[in-house]
């Protein structure tokens, strides 16, 4: 009776105008006039935040139509909706969670993610009072780091289980399955890098269980911080993940990026220099990439009032560029393309989670980090006409894709059942299609090895044999490899695509790494097979072969790679290269370490993310570690160069203090920011208030604090101003400091860059690199400091007009063109 009532409620407001609601806005969100929609709709601000209802970073619509939202600070709030203003309200409906990153309405109940309460939770209402009285914590879930990579959002499946999204700093919880599609995430590194050292086998993952959190499998992992994910019609699975911007310009860079998830789908994302690329065999490619962003909510537009092409398409949200994207998914065999196109962007609009409402309209709120949240809805405007994102795809193509997802599915039965024929299995390990391959290969691994064996070590076919390998070198043991060695060198490599070169280099990588190292007879036999093909055409397959010629201790792997360090090779492939030379311990003469020299002093110049020049600086450290006394003596002016400063920053002589600024001086004009300012006296005020000495904008200033280039995308001016006069008000936890008491005493103060089992190496000054190692044994007392490393008082020698000038080459992101600066330049 309950139920039929609120679906009565729901359908009473819906006919009485919620499709038409207008609600009254406070002025403090962006106002859609600063918002650029596709055509065809209409974007309109429903609410501001007040002062007392904290930034809002989750959504959900509860039975009755109303938006539940997950508070940055404490709490989870509720908005009732209205066509009359008057009537809107909003209450605090919890006042104990901490960071609330997902909320999930369903099964009569409030599921909530509560990253730093370190918890899933379940409310319920148990007396019919319209408040949750009753909290179960279903679930612990032991989020380790302040970075914010806990527990994030929460989705109801079609088959009517709860998906949990769960960051790369929670281990997975006790009491999963131990048969989860999903389970024992390994390294997996041939030759791992020593200052990645300490980080442990934690990544990102799905949890799925049902309404009373009895049942808990973990489905899928090796994502870095995906926030959400969502379902299409067909019932499959998509999330969002994010890039780590401080590897830009590495090798390991990975671009933010929507992964199509399937069972026991292995993503490949790993700490530090880590990070699989997509060409490892035993991992899933990315799906699409969008290069640097900060991805949050996501959804399908199926139960929109959106036009046919809006329903089928996937919405995804970038916090860090203020933009929604529109994906548009394209059939392939059992997985799909994308492509995609903004479909919403403003400044600043740091959307964090969307949903579609009971009328069909997307909902959306911006808010994070202490921000102004706004709530926003988009519909289409009357007489749309229909659109196409993608050209159209055949009958043939969509019958066959469906059959090819439908025969994975089948498969993925087996990677918890374990009553398999393994006939049916194993003839889709030389399919074409590496989705159905890797489906197949999992449901093997997970049926008695002993059923298998002999075929993996028996297969002819290449593409079967290297992934049947896969899996033995997955689930046999040392005792395997002689035999999987043998199955490797058996095949030929003229007749082998690229494809399955790199698959061929990735299993004899994985047989090292899972079943141990080669005999000396074997290792030469390797080694010989392999050499010849180095260097290779193909940067992927130089990668694969580099690091196991180095680890089988080729004689000639130093002269060959060489001369990859050349301006003919990209800064990635150079970066790679060395980092995989300063393993080789044979090999070397004086020309040859005078090249790889050279080569670090043109390294210091490369361009890239915050951690470029540390891990520039970490391979300098690997190569004079293997240079012999006597050889760093020879050497010791080169080295001695590699620590003069490059090309010094612009300066402006020191000035006097103008006046202690407040807000409160300077909130009045900030209207002013948007136009007639001087793009030139901005740039003087940059360098003034020393700014550049820790951001970049642009492609100018150091990588010591967070970029600027893109904060007035994510934040208003008033916002900007705030951060700037009162820095330690909201921080990003990525550059907060530690205090680290010791059991001697001292104290040492600065941020961990570089975390070991034995040792913390702390950055106790970030302008001059300066480094202190911590034992851990030695640690009292660690707490995070309260105080910003950006002192307050910046802006103090500044003028009120620099101020302003400053803040809008903030907002535009340096950019001498924006509308701020037209007037003068």
């Amino acid at each position: 009776m309950r139920i039929m009532t609120w679906i009565a409620l729901i359908c009473l407001l819906l006919l009485s105008g919620f499709s038409n609601l207008a609600i009254s806005a406070e002025p403090a969100a962006t106002l859609v006039s600063s918002i650029r929609v596709q055509p065809g709709f209409q974007v309109e601000l429903l609410r501001s935040a007040g002062k007392d209802e904290s930034s809002w970073i989750s959504m959900t619509f509860d039975d009755r139509g109303r938006l539940i939202l997950g508070l940055d600070d404490v709490g989870v709030g509720r908005l009732t909706l209205n066509h009359d203003p008057s009537k809107v309200k909003f209450e605090k409906i919890e006042n104990t969670f901490k960071h609330c990153r997902g909320v999930l309405y369903a099964h009569n109940s409030l599921y909530v993610s509560v990253t730093n309460g370190k918890g899933f939770y379940r409310l319920q209402d148990t007396t019919g009072d319209d408040q949750f009285d009753q909290k179960t914590l279903l679930k612990k879930l032991d989020y380790r780091s302040r970075f914010g990579h806990g527990c994030n959002q929460i989705v109801l499946g079609p088959d009517n289980m709860i998906y949990i999204v769960v960051g790369n700093d929670v281990s997975f919880p006790e009491g999963t399955s131990p048969n989860s599609p999903y389970r024992d995430p390994r390294n997996d590194h041939l030759l791992p890098n020593p200052h990645d050292a300490g980080q442990d086998n934690r990544v990102g993952y799905i949890l799925r269980t049902d309404a009373d959190g009895k049942q808990w499998d973990v489905l899928a992992g090796g994502f870095r911080n995906q926030v959400d994910l969502a379902f299409n019609k067909e019932g499959e699975m998509f999330t969002y993940d994010a890039d780590m911007e401080w590897d830009v310009g590495q090798p390991w860079y990975r671009p933010t990026r929507v992964n199509h998830v399937v069972s026991g789908g292995e993503y490949g994302w790993r700490w530090g220099t880590g990070k699989w690329p997509d060409y490892f065999a035993d991992s899933l490619p990315t799906t699409l990439d969008t290069a640097l962003g900060s991805p949050t909510g996501m959804i399908f537009g199926t139960k929109s009032n959106f036009p046919a092409r809006f329903k089928n398409a996937l919405f995804i949200a970038d916090w860090q560029n203020g933009r929604i994207l529109l994906v548009d998914l394209i059939p392939s065999g059992a997985s799909y393309t994308c492509k995609y196109e903004v479909f919403l962007e403003g400044g600043p609009l740091n959307v964090c989670d969307m949903q579609f409402g009971p009328d069909g309209a997307l909902y959306f709120i911006t808010g994070g980090r202490g921000s102004q949240s706004g709530l926003y809805r988009v519909t289409p405007k009357m007489n749309q006409k229909s659109q196409s994102g993608t050209p159209p795809i055949s009958d043939q193509v969509k019958a066959q894709s469906r059959t090819a997802r439908k025969l994975r599915r089948e498969l993925e039965v087996f990677h918890v059942q374990q009553n398999a024929n393994i006939d049916d299995l194993w003839k889709h390990l030389n399919s074409e299609d590496r989705w159905l391959r890797f489906a197949a290969r999992r449901a093997i691994e997970n049926q008695d090895v002993s059923q298998w064996r002999k075929r993996a070590l028996a297969e002819s076919q290449p593409t079967a044999a290297i992934d049947g390998l896969i899996a033995l070198c997955r689930q046999g043991d040392s005792t395997d490899r002689d035999g999987v060695l043998g199955a490797l060198n058996r095949i030929d490599l003229k007749k082998l695509k690229q494809s399955q070169l790199l698959g061929l280099l990735r299993v004899y990588q994985l047989c090292f790494i899972r079943l141990g190292r080669p005999d000396t007879t074997q290792a030469t036999a390797v080694n010989r097979r392999l050499s010849s093909l180095y260097p290779h055409p193909t940067s992927s397959v130089n990668h694969l072969l580099g690091e196991l010629l180095v680890y089988l201790q080729d004689t000639d792997i130093v002269t060959k790679s060489i001369s990859l360090l050349s301006d003919t090779s990209t800064q990635e492939e150079q970066i790679r290269a060395a980092r995989t030379l300063t393993f080789a311990k044979q090999g070397w003469n004086e020309d040859r370490q005078r090249h790889f020299l050279k080569w670090l002093g043109h390294a210091r110049t490369f361009s890239g993310g915050k951690q470029i020049t540390e891990r520039i600086r970490d391979i300098r450290t690997d190569f004079i570690a293997i240079l012999s006394e006597q050889e760093r003596q020879k050497f010791s002016k080169e080295i001695a160069a590699l620590d003069k400063p490059l090309v010094e920053l612009e300066t402006v002589p020191a000035r006097p203090v103008v006046q202690e600024w407040t807000l409160s001086d300077l909130e009045p004009h900030l209207t002013s920011v948007a136009s007639n300012r001087s793009y030139k006296s901005a740039r003087q005020a940059l360098l003034a208030a020393n700014c550049l000495k820790c951001h970049r904008i642009g492609s100018t200033g150091a990588q010591i604090g967070p970029d600027l280039t893109n904060v007035g995308k994510r934040f208003d001016a008033r916002a900007i101003l705030e951060s700037i006069i009162a820095p330690s008000k909201v921080m990003d936890s990525k550059y907060l400091y530690t205090v680290y008491v010791l059991t001697n005493g001292k104290v040492v103060t600065g941020r961990p860059v570089g975390v070991s089992r034995t040792t913390i190496t702390v950055e106790t000054d970030p302008l001059k690199q300066t480094t202190v190692p911590v034992l851990r044994k030695d640690i009292e007392e660690a707490v995070l400091s309260k105080t910003s490393p950006m002192p307050a008082n910046l802006i103090n020698v500044l003028t009120q007009e620099e101020i302003l000038d400053l803040l809008a080459y903030l907002k535009s992101g340096g950019n001498p063109e924006a509308t701020a600066f037209q007037s003068q330049k």
